[in-house]
Order: C-alpha cells, then structure tokens, then sequence
C-alpha cells in the first residue's frame, strides 16, 4: 500500500472514530476512556472492513457512497432498530424511534461519504449498468423466487442459532428489570422475514458492484453483516446486559456465516 492511501486511511479511521464518540454523546451516551477506546477500535475494524469492500468494487465514486450509506444505515441502524423496538423497551414511544432512524441517517452519511471521498480507486461503471448486467444473467421469474427464497431462509437460520444461545440468556430475558422482553411467534415470524427480504435488498446491489468471484461475494455479505450489523452496535451502544454481549456476539457471528453463504449462492449471477 502506497503512502498516499495509507494516509488516506488513517484519516478515514479518525473520521469513524470521531463520528462514533460524536453519535455516542448525541444521543445520550456517556463519554468515557473506555468508550473513547471502544470507538477506536470500532473505527479501524469498520475501515479495514469498508477498504476492502471498497477496493473490490468496480462502479463510481458516489455510486459506492450511495451504496455504502445504503447498507450501514439498514443493516447497522434500521433493522437492529426495528428488532429492539420489539425485543427491548429502550424505546419508549413510537416517536423516538422515528427520532433515532432519522439521527443515524446523519452518521452513515458522514461514514458513507467518507468512504466514497478517501477509499474508492476510481471506478468507472455505473451502479446501473452493473445491476442490469448481474439481473440479465436470469429471468424475472427466477430472480423474484430467489429474493423471496432469501428473504425466507434468514428466519430458521436467526432461529437455530437464537436457540442454541437462548439456555444462556434466558434468565435476563425473563427478568423484566432488565428492559429485555421476547415477543410471541405471531411478532418473530413476519419481523424477522421483513429484516431477511431488508438484506436481500441491499446485500444484492454490493454483489452486483463487486468484481466477480464467489469467495468476495461471501465475505463481503457475512462481513456486512456481521461487523456493522452486529459487533459494533454490541460494543458501542448496547442495551443489553454486558454479560450476554458475547453469546449474542457468537450467536450473529454464525448466522452471518450461515446466511451470507446461502445469500452468496442463491443471489449470484447464472454462468452462461
């Protein structure tokens, strides 16, 4: 690596981090040398995450802002949002959820827009063509059945794992002091297949935008869902009891596993 990207790196890891501490004061947080580490550390993981992912796609500089915006706001912010609206009570009323979805568009604007302007080597193609490309290597027909295939397949695999970790968590689940609560099923089933269709939608356009071959697809997906989606907002900002952080941390590291291997094979482009 060049002096000049590593340069553009570190600045990179500085505006990740600065944006996290900033996000943690805004809404409420308290600032301390372990959080300020924390966000350290969340910082250079995201950005070795995002140069990666970055330095593999082949379209435009704000076509990759675009993107990367798209998928940390949903997969880091709006669907954990969503599951804690019904799994927690850290939001007391429907208004603060829709405060805390609008506050976390300004922090992925800030990391998107980062990542566009200092990681992205000066791609060519249109987030457009590349889509139409990728989509004309299969029917209409078979494309929705794989969308809705996706979609469906996150909810056994959320829940084979969710039940192997629940012996260990059950008891803060149970104990209401805790702001913890598990919805009935009749919540579960049709939450957790929205959250699935939800990343087949955004987790599709970063196959299509990536230089093809099967083991980027995979990485790229599980690391999506895995670091932002799952192992910042455990150690930056959760709610959860400190002592279940690390089954719930196990547990989202096999589903993202799991389910970015599945995504890998059902959304990829037909070979002709």
């Amino acid at each position: 690596m060049s002096k000049f990207k590593i340069d553009r790196f570190l600045v990179f890891v500085v505006v990740l981090t600065l944006t996290e501490i900033t996000y943690k004061v805004v809404s409420g947080g308290t600032l301390s040398l372990t959080s300020c580490i924390l966000s350290l550390v969340a910082g250079v993981i995201l950005s070795l995450f995002l140069a990666w992912l970055v330095g593999r796609m082949k379209i435009r500089r704000l076509h990759v802002f675009a993107l990367i915006w798209l998928n940390l706001y949903i997969v880091r912010f709006f669907s954990n949002m969503i599951e804690g609206y019904f799994f927690t009570t850290v939001f007391d009323s429907f208004n603060a959820f829709i405060i805390a979805a609008f506050t976390t568009l300004g922090v992925t604007l800030i990391e998107a827009a980062s990542a566009g302007a200092l990681l992205t080597t000066g791609g060519e193609e249109s987030l457009n063509v590349s889509l139409k490309e990728y989509l004309s290597s299969r029917g209409h027909g078979s494309w929705i059945k794989r969308i809705v295939a996706g979609s469906v397949m996150y909810f056994p695999i959320y829940f084979l794992f969710g039940m192997l970790i629940f012996p260990f968590v059950a008891e803060y689940y149970n104990d209401p002091s805790l702001g913890l609560r598990v919805p009935g099923f009749e919540v579960i089933i049709p939450l957790e297949f929205f959250r699935g269709f939800l990343y087949v939608i955004v987790l599709l356009p970063i196959m299509a935008s990536l230089k093809e071959n099967s083991r980027t697809w995979f990485i790229a997906l599980s690391s999506m869902l895995f670091i932002p989606g799952a192992f910042i907002p455990l150690i930056l900002e959760s709610s959860l009891p400190r002592e279940i952080v690390p089954f719930h941390l196990f547990e989202i590291l096999a589903d993202s596993l799991v389910y970015g291997f599945a995504l890998s094979k059902i959304l990829s482009k037909h070979k002709r």
